[in-house]
């Protein structure tokens, strides 16, 4: 068998090394959020999304937003009577809908927002869940 000459180990070396640095660069990637904004995604398959200031990977609420993400749903707390819509940063189909019969039901396709629902005028905190995947559990206050 014959020994492969050092200058061509050398360059086949420096090739896989440099093609494996760049597979650990970054992951992330700009989508659109339906609502005229963007997010940042990570793609690594980790499951970590990047609101802006925020960095965690489970959802986190935005100024009137409900945010869902795989199947964790964010708290949020308004205003009473303040607009609310569901911003679904996931890839399956979520609804935020109120435990309480008739109060709020949102629902969003992967990738989209809802229509905009009312958040009672009561303050107070307001449960709810996706109807979808009944794991999935947060609380709306209201404070006013």
């Amino acid at each position: 068998m014959r020994a492969v000459p050092r200058p061509v180990f050398a360059v086949l070396f420096a090739t896989l090394l440099a093609v494996g640095l760049a597979a650990c660069g970054d992951d992330d990637s700009t989508q659109a959020t339906g609502d005229g904004s963007t997010t940042t995604v990570d793609d690594s398959g980790g499951g970590q999304y990047d609101y802006g200031d925020d960095t965690g990977g489970d959802a986190q609420a935005e100024d009137g937003k409900i945010v869902a993400v795989d199947f964790s749903l964010s708290d949020i707390t308004v205003a009473p009577g303040a607009e609310i819509v569901l911003k679904n940063n996931g890839d399956q189909k979520h609804t935020a809908t109120s435990d309480e019969d008739g109060l709020f039901d949102l629902e969003a396709d992967a990738g989209s927002t809802s229509d905009p629902g009312t958040a009672p005028e009561e303050p107070g905190d307001y449960t709810f869940h996706c109807e979808i995947h009944s794991s999935m559990t947060a609380t709306l206050t209201v404070e006013g």
